[in-house]
Order: structure tokens, then sequence, then C-alpha cells
């Protein structure tokens, strides 16, 4: 009778996925003896075989029988002890009715008898590796897997391979070594900021920032290598274009003659890569250094995310791009928006580029954008609001947001920053609309606040800008909604200060040069009527360092007030 060899390494795949699963007791207690279980014959149930190589199964203690959930339908675990304190795991798939036993490493036991052996060894290696990639031993953990993977490729002996789990700790490993070195990079920088008034520059922390941003490029570089090596052995790259960064086939200059479709990576893998790319734009950029490789970093996790929608059209692949993935491809493009890593001369591409992943998010219908990635959006193009349609677009991510919340997702409210962020683009702006698109955005908020459905109230600065806005345009009639907006501001016990009595006094006058003569004359009498004001809340000891009236100021006046004369004679 033909006999089928079960794997006694059986820890599943994704194990390894979530932070803080302690993967390395579990495989601890899965180490454990080959069993020897021989086919069913013709008729004969799945639970009455009895092998011939060992002592029957039903003659040893059951440990424990359960049912566990896989995505292949579920598996009935058994589990059975010898003499020796030793026990064998066997998961039969009822899912399908195929007659299939499947291990956690999924490698598949057919009906027929075909399997592949995978010796005591390989699972200590491989036990090995996991354990020293979760205690942070990156550097060993990375050459035991090399090692391993290569004494495989030479040998041709696929059971010598590491499993799916090792690579899966080994590129955690990476990412969170990535993100250990970033936090140091903010730590330095913010050294760099306090020390930014000191007579000689805080070199060393210069430097080791820069080396911060060398090494997290090369660790997204390592999870890059790890991905590719998971799909040539597995054979997705058979199917697909390659993704390596210079032309370098296997150990052996071309294709790995070894093939284990175990190791076929999910979309975690995928989102793990492309997040590692994302770190590296991130802390070039906040390390304000940049080499060739950091300016390519977002155009690689770009790739990988295309890589992801080509593998979804096949439902067999089991990869599918999440919210995630889209989100930090999106995150590596706005991290260009610095020229020190930025693509050469092209910072005004950046959020074009941002613009086209979140368009191709919207046009996904399996996932659906979240408020992190509209606010991403946002700042985006608030930051670079030397393109013409910035605040424009802007605009319109704030009022999607606020229809949604309108709507009934609570999660999409803006906040008292998007607001903000926004109103202040509109003060870089030279659209001849500008001042009204503000004042909109600043009604919105205030009756979302009256209503009592938003806790959002507006600040001085939503007012400030505001205020600044109209200051910059020269529509006669502009200057009509200031009393409006000083009576609010004082219905919220909103102080104005001195920038915001300067921007309405400019509004007035420029209002009473572009007006007809008869508005022309009330809009100068404003401009002296807001000086008086502001003379007055200087004079009240609680505000009287904050109001303070400049030359400007009185200039302002003058030649509103010498307008309206000439108009009026």
């Amino acid at each position: 009778m033909a006999s089928v060899r079960v794997q006694h390494y059986m820890a599943r795949s994704s194990s390894l996925i979530r932070r803080g699963t302690n993967s390395s007791y579990a495989l601890n207690a899965n180490r454990q003896r080959r069993v020897v279980v021989p086919r069913p014959a013709t008729g004969q149930g799945r639970d009455d075989v009895v092998s011939t190589n060992t002592p029957s199964a039903s003659a040893l203690p059951l440990l424990h029988d359960r049912k566990l959930t896989r995505a292949g339908g579920v598996a009935n675990a058994r589990c059975y002890a010898d003499g020796a304190g030793f026990f064998g795991n066997l998961f039969l798939m009822d899912g399908d009715g195929d007659g299939r036993w499947m291990n956690r490493s999924r490698r598949a036991f057919s009906s027929t008898g075909d399997a592949v052996d995978v010796d005591d060894k390989a699972v200590t290696l491989n036990q090995k590796i996991i354990s020293l990639a979760e205690s942070g031993d990156i550097r060993e953990a990375e050459e035991l897997l090399e090692q391993m993977q290569a004494d495989a490729i030479s040998q041709n002996d696929q059971g010598g391979l590491p499993d799916v789990d090792s690579y899966t700790a080994l590129m955690n490993a990476f990412i969170d070594e990535q993100r250990r070195l970033m936090s140091a990079i903010e730590v330095e920088t913010n050294e760099i900021e306090s020390d930014a008034n000191a007579t000689m520059p805080n070199e060393r922390s210069v430097e080791s920032n820069e080396r911060g941003a060398v090494t997290i490029m090369a660790l997204a570089e390592k999870a890059h290598d790890l991905l590719i090596r998971m799909e040539d052995i597995s054979g997705v790259s058979d199917h697909y274009s390659s993704m390596r960064l210079s032309e370098r086939g296997g150990e052996d200059g071309g294709i790995d003659p070894v093939r284990n479709e175990s190791l076929k990576p999910d979309s975690h893998h995928y989102d793990s890569v492309i997040s590692a790319f994302a770190n590296a734009a991130t802390a070039a950029h906040d390390a304000r250094y940049a080499n060739h490789l950091t300016k390519n970093a977002p155009f690689v996790s770009q790739r990988w995310l295309a890589r992801m929608e080509t593998l979804a059209f096949d439902p067999r692949s089991g990869v599918r791009p999440t919210v995630d993935s889209y989100f930090h491809v999106m995150e590596a493009y706005a991290k260009a928006t610095d020229d020190n890593t930025a693509v050469p001369n092209k910072r005004s591409k950046v959020p074009v580029l941002v613009q086209m992943v979140f368009d191709k998010l919207i046009q996904n219908t399996n996932i659906l954008p979240t408020e992190r990635e509209y606010r991403l959006m946002m700042r985006t193009w608030c930051s670079n609001t030397g393109i013409k349609e910035a605040a424009w677009k802007a605009t319109g991510l704030l009022m999607t947001m606020q229809k949604s919340f309108k709507e009934g997702v609570e999660d999409m409210e803006p906040t008292l920053e998007d607001g903000t962020m926004v109103l202040e683009a509109w003060t870089r702006s030279n659209n001849r609309h500008s001042a009204r698109r503000a004042q909109t955005i600043l009604s919105t908020m205030e009756y979302f606040y009256s209503s009592k459905k938003s806790n959002v109230r507006p600040d001085l600065d939503c007012y400030r800008y505001v205020l600044t806005t109209m200051s910059r345009s020269r529509v006669p009639d502009v200057g009509s909604s200031i009393p409006k907006l000083f009576k609010s501001m004082e219905n919220n016990h909103i102080f104005p200060d001195t920038a915001c009595f300067d921007a309405a006094i400019e509004t007035l006058k420029n209002c009473s040069r572009h007006a007809k003569s008869e508005d022309a004359i009330k809009y100068a009498n404003a401009t002296e009527s807001m000086l008086q004001r502001m003379e007055k809340e200087r004079d009240r000891s609680s505000v009287g360092a904050v109001i303070k009236p400049s030359s400007i100021t009185y200039t302002n006046v003058i030649q509103a007030l010498a307008v309206g004369e000439t108009k009026k004679a």
C-alpha cells in the first residue's frame, strides 16, 4: 500500500503576518517526528486509515480533535501521541472534497500518495531563521536563509528550501528595523532644529541621519530581493515580467531550477515591500538626503502596486491590492515634495503623480479610500500651491469628506487642521474667485458647528486666512462681507489680531479703488472706521500686545481716503 509522508513542521504561513505573534513558540510546539499514513483504499473512509509502517493511529491516545478555518475550507486536525512523546498533525481538507492532505506550509499531499519530504534539518533551520528574525538578529537570519536557499538550489532539493514563514519573518524584520531607524532620524531631526540658531550646526546629527536613510533604503532593497526570490521559486515570475532592479538571474545566472509553489507570495508580502520603499522615501525626505536610489523609491513602489493589480485578475493568485497598498505608494510620491528627495526639476509633477494613484484607488470597486488617503491627497495639493489648480483640488477633496460626513460616515469628518490647511492654500492662489471659495469653506465649517453636527469650530487662523485671501482679491464688492466676518468672530469669542485688521483694511482699500464712485466713498470711510476699531482694541490691556497698527496700516487708510475724495470730486 502506498504511503504519504506528512511533514511534521506545519506552521501556517499567515501566522507570521500579524506582529506580536509568538511564532517561535508555535514552531517549537509543532516540532515532531514524521508520521507515515497510508493512502485510503477504494471505499475506505479517511478516518479508517491504518499505517502498516507505524502503530495504528487509532491505538494512540488522541490529544485533540479540532476544526480549523482555512482559506480552502475547514480542516479536521487530529493529533496523536506515540510512545516517545512526539505527536503528528494531519490536516484533511474537507472544503473541496478531493482527498488532499494539507500541511500548514500549504504543501499539498494528493490522494495518489505524492508528497514532498522535508527533513529534520530543514525544519530546524527554518525555526532558527524565524527565531533570529523575531529577536532582531537580522544579519544572521539573512545569512542562514541565503545559505539554506543556495544549498537547496545547488542540490536541486525542493524540500531543503526555506519555507514561506522564514521569508515572511525576515521581511517583517526588515520593516521593523526600518521603523526603528526612522524613529531615530526623527529624534535627530528635532535636535537639529533645536540647534538651528547655534553658531555651529549639529553636523554629527546630520551625518547620522544620512547614514540612517541609506540603511533604510538598503533594507527596502533586501525586502525587494526576497519577494523576487519568492516569485522566482514559486513560479509567479514565469508568467509576468521581471521586477528585478538589475538584470540578474538566480544562483545559476538564469531562472531558478528549483520550484516550490508553497512559496507563492500573498498580499502581505507585496504590501510589505511597497511599505519598505515608502519608508525609504520618507526617511530620505526627513533626513534631507538624496541619491539615485531614494529618488527612484516611489517608482519602484508603484511597479509593485501594478504587479498586484495584474495578479488580481487571476483568482488563483490570491493577491489583491489593499487600501494600504495604494496609501504607501501615495505616501512615497508625496514625500518627493522636497527638492532634496524629489525627482529633479519635476516638483510640480508630484501632486499629479499622487493624484494618479488616488484616482486608481477610487476606481477600484473592491476597496474604498479612507479619511487617511483623502487627508494625504489634500496635504499634497496644499503643499504644492505653485500649481494653479492646487487649492481647487484640495477644496474638492474637503467637500467630498464633508458630504460623506453629512451622509453619516463619521470617520470622514473633516478636522480643524483640514479646514485650516485648505483655507491657507487659497491665500496663495491667484484664482479670481479665491475669496468667495474661502468664504464658502468657512461658512460650511460654521454651519456644521452651529447645527451641532460637528465639534470642529473655526478658530482665529481660519478667519485670518479668509481675510488675507480677500485682501488679495480685486473683486469690487468683496469687502461687503467684512462686517459679517467680524461679527461672527465676536459671537464665537474670537479676538481678531493685527493681521486680521490689516487684511480687512487692505481689502476695503482695494474695493474703494475698483468700485464705483458711491461705493468707493463707502469703502474709503469703512477703512477709517476699521482703523479706529483697531486702535480701541489696542488700548485694551488684555489684547494690547496683540493689536498694533503699523505704518502700512495707516498708509492703506490714507490711500483709501484719497481715492474716495478723488471720486467724490
